[in-house]
C-alpha cells in the first residue's frame, strides 16, 4: 500500500495516514473485512514509527471505521446502519472536471444501458433483457479439454502478445468459415478484435470524422448509438419494412447527407429479427458504391437459423474495399471469450490494424489460440447445431406462451433466426413503464426507446430475449410478462 505522506507539512502524519485510509474506506476501496496492513507492516513500509500508525488507527477506530482484534489483526468494519457513503454529486465532493465531464457524457448518452450479465438482475427475477446466449448450453467440458491442450502444447508462448491483427491461425480458421459461407477472404484480410462492439469503434475511428453521418436501421443496437453520440456523428435513421432497410429512402439520405458509412444488420437484425431480402442486398451495395460510402455488415448472429434460406452477405455482392465485414463468437458461443473480427481490404486493412494496436496492443492470445483449436477440430459446429436446434424449440414455446398470455393486441412477428422478438405494445402500454414495472411481477425485459436515435418511437416496443433460459424458466416468464402488461392496462384505463 503506498501512501502520499507529506513530511513537510504541519499537518502530523498520523492524521494524514488517517485521513487517506479513511477515505479508501468511505469510497468503499477498503471493502469490510479487509485486513488492514500490521503496525509494524505499515510503519516499515511508511518509513514512519510504530507510534505513529498506532495513532492513526486508534482515531479510525474511535470513528468506527475499523476494529482491532487481538492477535488478528485489525479489520475494517461494515458501515453505520443508515450510511450511504459519499454521493458522487455533493458540491465540492468531487473536482469541478469531474462534475463537467460527468454532465457532458450524460447529454450524449441518455438512458440507462441493460445489464451485461444475469448476476445484474434482482433476486427471482426472470431476466428476457439482455443479449446474451445460453451459458449453460456451453460446451463447458471440451472447452476445459482444449484449454488444457494448448496449454501443454504452446506453454508460456500462449501467455505472450499476438500480432495485433490476431493470432493468424485463428485468422486462417476465421478465413476457412468465411469461405464456406461465400464470402471471399484470406487471413491477411482479417483484424481480431475484443467482441464487435470494438470492431464498431475501431471501424468508426478509423472512417469517420466528427460531424459525419451513419446511416442504420431505427431501431437498432443500442451501445453503436451510444458510442456515434459520443464521437459527435449525425445519426440518419433509414426506416426499416419486412425486407430490411428501406433502399429508396437510403438513397434520399445519402444525397442530402453526403459523406459517412452505412451500418447494417442485415441478418436476424437486433432488436427486430428482420432479415433483409437478397435483392435490397444487392441494391444496397451498388447503391453504396456510386455514392462512395462505405458499408459496415454487423452479422452478430446470421449462423443461428431457423428456417428459410440463407442470403448472400453484402460483403460478397460488393466490389472488393466498398463493404467491411462484422463476425463475431460472443452469441454461437458465450460474452465473456470477447472475441469479434472485422474483414477488410486495401489501405484501410492496415489502419485498422494500427489503430487495433494503439487501442490494446492485441486481443488475449490465449483465448485466441484456445478458441482457434476448439473451433478447428470441429465442436464449433456441432455446438452451433444444437443451439439451432434448441433455440428454435424455445422461439416456438415463446410464441405458443405469448398467444396464451400476452394481451391479443400485442404483435409478434415471428423471427426465424437470432436470439430475440420485438414485441409491439398495446397503445395503453409505454415500454419505459412496462420496462419499470416489469420486474416487480418477476421479469425484465428491455424498454424499444433505448434502440431508437430518436427514443419515443421506441415507447410501444419491448424486446425479450426467448434463447437466454431454459423452456420452463421461459414459460414462466411469459406468464409473468403477460401478467405485467394486463396491469399496466388495468392501471392505464384506471387513470383515465
Amino acid at each position: 500500500m503506498s501512501i502520499p505522506l507529506n513530511h513537510n507539512t504541519p499537518l502530523p502524519l498520523y492524521k494524514q495516514l488517517a485521513a487517506y485510509l479513511r477515505q479508501r474506506i468511505e469510497l468503499g476501496e477498503l471493502e469490510p473485512g479487509t485486513k488492514l496492513p500490521s503496525i509494524r507492516h505499515m510503519a516499515r513500509s511508511q518509513g514512519i514509527n510504530r507510534i505513529t500508525v498506532e495513532t492513526a488507527y486508534a482515531e479510525l477506530e474511535a470513528d468506527g471505521l475499523v476494529t482491532s482484534r487481538r492477535g488478528s489483526g485489525t479489520f475494517v468494519l461494515p458501515p453505520f446502519p443508515g450510511h450511504d457513503g459519499p454521493q458522487a454529486d455533493t458540491p465540492g465532493r468531487w473536482p469541478a472536471w469531474q462534475h463537467a465531464a460527468a454532465e457532458r457524457f450524460e447529454a450524449i448518452w441518455p438512458g440507462h444501458p441493460a445489464p451485461l450479465h444475469s448476476g445484474a438482475t434482482p433476486a427471482g427475477v426472470i431476466s428476457l433483457a439482455d443479449g446474451n446466449s445460453d451459458p449453460l448450453l456451453f460446451p463447458f467440458e471440451a472447452f476445459s479439454r482444449t484449454l488444457r491442450e494448448v496449454m501443454r502444447r504452446d506453454g508460456t508462448a500462449a501467455l505472450e502478445y499476438e500480432e495485433a491483427a490476431g493470432y493468424r491461425p485463428l485468422r486462417r480458421t476465421i478465413a476457412r468459415i468465411l469461405v464456406d459461407q461465400g464470402i471471399g477472404v484470406t487471413p491477411d484480410n482479417i483484424v481480431v478484435t475484443s467482441g464487435s462492439q470494438q470492431a464498431i469503434f475501431i471501424i468508426a475511428q478509423v472512417l469517420l470524422r466528427k460531424g459525419q453521418t451513419v446511416y442504420t436501421e431505427p431501431p437498432t443496437y443500442p451501445e453503436s448509438l451510444r458510442l456515434f453520440r459520443t464521437m459527435g456523428m449525425r445519426i440518419a435513421a433509414i426506416p426499416m419494412d419486412s425486407g430490411g432497410m428501406r433502399t429508396d429512402l437510403l438513397e434520399q439520405a445519402m444525397r442530402t447527407h453526403g459523406e459517412g458509412l452505412i451500418l447494417t444488420m442485415p441478418t436476424f437484425h437486433n432488436p427486430t429479427g428482420i432479415c433483409m431480402d437478397g435483392h435490397r442486398r444487392r441494391i444496397l451495395a451498388s447503391m453504396a458504391e456510386a455514392h462512395g460510402i462505405a458499408v459496415v455488415e454487423d452479422d452478430y448472429a446470421g449462423d443461428i437459423r431457423y428456417e428459410g434460406h440463407s442470403q448472400p452477405a453484402i460483403k460478397s455482392l460488393s466490389a472488393a474495399g466498398n463493404c467491411l465485414y462484422i463476425g463475431t463468437f460472443s452469441k454461437m458461443l458465450v460474452p465473456g471469450l470477447r472475441v469479434g473480427y472485422i474483414v477488410a481490404e486495401g489501405p484501410v486493412l492496415t489502419q485498422l490494424e494500427r489503430y487495433k494496436r494503439m487501442l490494446d496492443l492485441s486481443s488475449p492470445g490465449l483465448v485466441q489460440r484456445v478458441l482457434e483449436r476448439f473451433v478447428d477440430v470441429g465442436s464449433y459446429r456441432n455446438h452451433l447445431n444444437r443451439l439451432c436446434r434448441t433455440y428454435r424449440m424455445r422461439r416456438d414455446i415463446m410464441l405458443d406462451c405469448a398467444q396464451k398470455w400476452l394481451p391479443r393486441c400485442v404483435h409478434i412477428t415471428p423471427p426465424s433466426g437470432g436470439l430475440f422478438a420485438w414485441l409491439r405494445l398495446p397503445e395503453d402500454v409505454h415500454a419505459d413503464a412496462l420496462a419499470e414495472t416489469a420486474p416487480h411481477h418477476g421479469v425484465a425485459v428491455a424498454s424499444g426507446t433505448a434502440f431508437f436515435p430518436q427514443p419515443q418511437e421506441g415507447a410501444r416496443h419491448i424486446r425479450i430475449n426467448f434463447c437466454r433460459h431454459d423452456e420452463n424458466t421461459l414459460k414462466e416468464a411469459m406468464r409473468r410478462l403477460g401478467t405485467a402488461m394486463q396491469k399496466s392496462i388495468a392501471a392505464t384505463k384506471y387513470m383515465k
